[in-house]
């Protein structure tokens, strides 16, 4: 070889390395944790240099004051030996000290069971371990489903199938949203502030477009809707709050769940500001979400059967994190200055339990020694 060309040579080989190294750099997932919110489920993400990591599990996350709470939903047994009740409790626990409260109680299947042990005072009620009749007098069934959280607000629909011997089915539905501060049902002067007034009155003139199209369908229709103030939820669309009223529906036969009225967005309150940064914006063809924090980007696309896949983006390059099955709702981004290792502790060990208790048993109060496991209706 030419002795002049030994530069040239060197010169290419550390072009080369350089363009590898390039090449590698950008191949790397940047460093990120969070956890994401689909459906029922929540998956615990972690991307480093040494790969992307995923740990999914059936839990329903919120923060107050910077803490997180675990929310969950708890059947209430209120059965005799011809009756066969079951209602709905919502509880929240405590990550760190893993204390529980009960921050909501359906009200139906509690007053059906009044009702019953003043009809049957010689009944006896069962105990929790106890089977009754399998052709009871009398069957009730409350299902609770949480529909979004934002801040310390968690959004639900409740549904109510009540069944007395030969008559025909009957059933309820309504909407809801609880303030895990106080543990109640939320107003909507607590969500809103002074814009109530405002959305009250929109919501009226909605509803009396709404009942008026009903009532052309006759009297027995129209009776199985009602206006409940209380009865709606909290939605974000494109990173904006919005209040969702649903009419309570309650009748036999072919009964709507609920019947939505037009959403009505509002200003962004106090609390908004913690809350904004968890949820998404929804792309310009309503197949994608994105999740921004910073120069990183997580992104959900959804197929037409409303399958998702999540990516991470940086820059220009994208890195294939994993499948969902519903659309992502909210984010919790783990930084490592804003999470101490007693948050992640607990975390951790709520992730453990979740994967534990699956799909059939849940905790609904929980002490330093032993837990008490109750049945849940979660997913």
């Amino acid at each position: 070889m030419h002795l002049r060309a030994i530069p040239l040579l060197l010169i290419a080989l550390v072009a080369c390395r350089k363009a590898e190294d390039t090449a590698t750099r950008a191949s790397r997932p940047p460093a990120a944790e969070f956890i994401l919110a689909a459906g029922d489920s929540a998956y615990w993400v972690r991307s480093d240099t040494a790969g992307i990591h995923v740990r999914g599990a059936p839990i329903e996350l919120a923060q107050l004051e910077g803490r997180f709470v675990e929310v969950y939903v708890v059947d209430d047994d209120h059965s005799f030996e011809n009756a066969d009740l079951i209602g709905q409790s919502v509880f929240r626990r405590d990550l760190r000290t893993g204390d529980s409260v009960r921050v909501f109680t359906d009200s139906v299947v509690p007053a059906l069971a009044r009702e019953y042990a003043l009809a049957h005072p010689h009944e006896r009620k069962l105990s929790p371990d106890e089977e009754g009749s399998d052709e009871p007098d009398l069957r009730a069934t409350a299902t609770l489903e949480f529909t979004g959280t934002h801040g310390p607000f968690v959004s639900f629909s409740l549904h109510t199938d009540v069944e007395r011997g030969a008559a025909p089915l009957w059933h309820t539905s309504r909407a809801g949203v609880l303030d895990l501060r106080t543990g109640k049902a939320a107003r909507l002067t607590d969500i809103v502030g002074n814009a109530s007034a405002d959305i009250a009155k929109r919501r009226d003139d909605m509803l009396r477009i709404v009942l008026d199209s009903v009532k052309t369908r006759g009297v027995q229709a129209a009776a199985r809707y009602q206006m409940d103030p209380a009865s709606f939820t909290i939605i974000a669309t494109n990173g904006a709050p919005a209040i969702a009223y649903a009419i309570v529906t309650a009748g036999t036969g072919d009964v709507e769940e609920t019947v939505a009225l037009p959403i009505i967005p509002f200003a962004e309150p106090a609390w908004w500001r913690d809350a904004a940064s968890s949820v998404p914006e929804s792309g310009a063809d309503g197949a994608s979400d994105r999740f921004q924090h910073g120069a990183l980007s997580v992104i959900a696309r959804y197929d037409t059967s409303g399958d998702g896949r999540i990516l991470l983006r940086a820059g220009t390059h994208e890195w294939p994190v994993g499948p969902i099955s519903a659309p992502a709702s909210r984010i919790y981004w783990l930084d490592r200055k804003s999470v101490d290792p007693e948050t992640r502790h607990a975390l951790v060990r709520a992730f453990d339990e979740a994967a534990a208790y699956g799909s059939d048993a849940h905790i609904a109060s929980r002490g330093v020694s032993s837990p008490l496991k109750l049945t849940s209706n979660r997913k």
